[in-house]
């Protein structure tokens, strides 16, 4: 938890939203405002500052409650947008 301190602290506190990858597999998303085009191939996660474009293999949700957001598939490429 001091490691996540540590980031946060260098982004002045404004970070607000996280991300969990699972290697090979999917990943979970916290802080998704909404979601984007979708397609078994790509999404597209809106955060409160930041879009993030996912790319890969299978891609479905599997869970989305509350902003909280589990992607299974495999991811292969992320790319992170500027802020709004």
């Amino acid at each position: 938890m001091r490691l996540l301190d540590e980031i946060f602290k260098s982004t002045e506190g404004t970070a607000l939203s996280t991300c969990t990858l699972v290697i090979g597999g999917g990943g979970y998303f916290e802080g998704v405002k909404t979601v984007g085009d979708f397609s078994p191939e790509r999404i597209v996660l809106y955060f409160p500052r930041q879009t993030l474009e996912i790319e890969g293999e299978n891609l479905s949700i599997a869970k989305y409650y509350e902003g909280d957001l589990r992607l299974s598939g495999k991811i292969t490429k992320l790319f992170l947008g500027g802020e709004k």
